[in-house]
């Protein structure tokens, strides 16, 4: 596959502690294998802090699995905005993209995910990064281990092969990060929206409550397959806004905060989109998401991201009341609120709204 050069001032201003940059590999067995890029001037103590990403930011990459709830769903995307904590610090670190990509690929023996762990002070092509790695270094890597398997057999060494693949593909990423991103076709695909989850966090306070259709609605049941499961997706935004918090936090990166924009999972032919806005008023940081499922034969009054994304802005600004922006989101929508932060909140989501029956 042909790469594009980056930019030239791009390769000049570009350094190490300039980007959070790493490439994480599960095989078939869920052992998980990473190439990270840190500075050498970090402590031990912070390097292995940082090698503990690869696993934390997998985890939930195996989460539908483990749960027994449906179908094994792929988290490809998450992405986050950075804003400045505190315009009166003397040094702010600037960054403007932070992003995961998994790209996944199944094998007689199971499912393998590449992942890589993106930050960087400039808007990347996203698109253009997930082609690379799910088209030409993830396929290189299993391609590679099938090949030599079959040639040397037991004189196969698979972590000479992967630690060798690894650091070409974080390698090849560097070389290709300063792209600025584009408007591909895929943003105009419509969705249907099945869910919206409501977030506040401050210092002492901590909300996050989930509205969908009523438990009694054979709406809510019909769309159970085209979702991992209400618990999976009430639990993701807190969890990954917390991990790339606690990322930006290992890396030293000063002033910034992070707060969920997109997350994208895929079960085959099957999509879902997590969108979140957010306001921050009186040190609360609040945020409406929606959960939405790809147009399918379901579905109805389909829209694009667009609007979903401006009617969340509204319920921010408050310019519509919430009942009435659920109405907008999908009129089938009830206003009674499922609590998602507790654990017995969050089983109470999986046995009442995950329940098929």
């Amino acid at each position: 596959m042909e790469v594009e050069k980056p930019h030239k001032l791009f390769k000049k201003k570009m350094k190490d502690q300039d980007i959070i940059l790493g490439l994480f590999y599960a095989d078939e067995d869920n052992l998980i294998f990473d190439n990270i890029k840190y500075s050498e001037n970090f402590s031990d103590m912070k390097i292995n802090d940082i090698k503990m990403l690869s696993y934390k930011f997998l985890g939930p990459v195996f989460l539908t699995a483990a749960t027994g709830i449906g179908n094994n769903w792929i988290i490809e995307f998450v992405e986050a905005s950075l804003s400045v904590r505190d315009t009166n610090m003397e040094s702010v670190d600037v960054l403007q993209s932070f992003f995961t990509l998994n790209s996944s690929i199944e094998i007689q023996e199971g499912t393998t995910n590449l992942f890589a762990l993106i930050s960087t002070p400039y808007t990347e092509d996203i698109k253009f990064l997930y082609d690379e790695i799910s088209n030409y270094i993830h396929p290189s890597i299993v391609q590679g281990k099938i090949v030599n398997e079959n040639l040397l057999r037991s004189r196969f060494d698979f972590n000479k092969l992967i630690n060798s693949e690894l650091e070409r593909g974080i390698n090849l990423i560097e070389y290709s990060l300063g792209g600025s991103r584009k408007v591909y076709w895929e943003e105009e695909q419509r969705y249907y929206c099945v869910g919206l989850i409501e977030r506040k966090n401050a210092e002492d306070l901590r909300i996050s409550n989930l509205y969908t259709f009523d438990k009694d609605d054979p709406l809510r049941k019909a769309f159970l397959n085209d979702i991992p499961s209400y618990y999976v997706l009430a639990i993701l935004p807190d969890y990954y806004e917390h991990l790339i918090g606690e990322t930006l936090d290992v890396y030293n990166k000063m002033g910034v905060y992070p707060n969920i924009r997109m997350i994208t999972l895929r079960y085959r032919d099957r999509k879902v989109v997590y969108l979140e806005e957010y306001i921050v008023e009186h040190k609360i940081y609040k945020s409406y998401g929606a959960i939405l499922v790809q147009q399918n034969e379901k579905t109805e009054e389909n829209k694009k991201l667009s609007y979903f994304k401006k009617n969340l802005r509204l319920i921010l600004d408050r310019n519509k009341a919430l009942k009435e922006s659920l109405e907008l989101m999908n009129p089938h929508f009830k206003n009674e609120r499922w609590g998602a932060i507790s654990n017995e909140e969050l089983d109470k989501i999986g046995v009442i709204l995950d329940n098929p029956d």
